[in-house]
């Protein structure tokens, strides 16, 4: 039994924010948000907050942002993916770290064959690809490309932690049948996120 349920309160995502803030301050940042995630994604009781875990049937995904540094420094945000729907293959512009709350997905990088000289091409192959189940936890370093799908014919939902504002990063799509790269800014479902 968690903590949590020990004491008769019901962990809540708000809940885990300052935990994942203060880790994210940790000389080993990356690493330290992965350890206080796992921790959270391994405890599997419903404790996610069910505003989040709702994706319209006419949306593939649906990103909620949950907290935003007012620094922009931090950004965390809840992912919820229709099953056998790839996102389009994208980075980051930062480190982010992934744990899987619900479902599994299958999340592919991506190696990047050119030196990004020639504005809008990208030539990309397969570097890797992981199948993640509940409770599974990635760091994905900063300069990765890769794209997710929930599997097994359900929605996926994972908790996703950047080490920038993700909302207003610079981000780049990549198609890899004409070798483009092109800006990415998906949208995102405010519900009220933290400052």
């Amino acid at each position: 039994m968690n903590r949590h349920a020990e004491l008769g309160h019901r962990q809540s995502i708000h809940d885990l924010i300052p935990r994942l803030r203060q880790a994210s301050t940790l000389r080993d940042g990356p690493e330290s948000v992965r350890a206080v995630l796992a921790a959270a994604v391994a405890d599997d009781s419903d404790w996610l907050d069910p505003q989040y875990q709702e994706r319209p049937e006419t949306r593939d995904w649906v990103l909620y942002p949950v907290h935003r540094a007012s620094d922009g420094h931090l950004s965390i945000l809840v992912a919820v993916f229709r099953a056998g729907v790839s996102t389009p293959v994208h980075n980051h512009g930062a480190w982010a770290v992934v744990g899987v709350y619900r479902g599994r997905e299958r999340e592919t990088w991506y190696r990047r064959l050119d030196d990004g000289r020639v504005l809008g091409r990208a030539r990309l192959q397969v570097a890797d690809t992981f199948v993640n189940p509940r409770g599974t936890v990635t760091v994905v370093p900063d300069g990765t490309i890769h794209s997710v799908e929930a599997l097994d014919g359900t929605d996926a939902i994972s908790i996703h932690v950047y080490g920038t504002d993700i909302l207003t990063q610079n981000r780049s799509t990549f198609d890899l049948r004409t070798g483009s790269e092109a800006p990415f800014r998906p949208d995102f479902t405010d519900l009220g996120s933290e400052r």
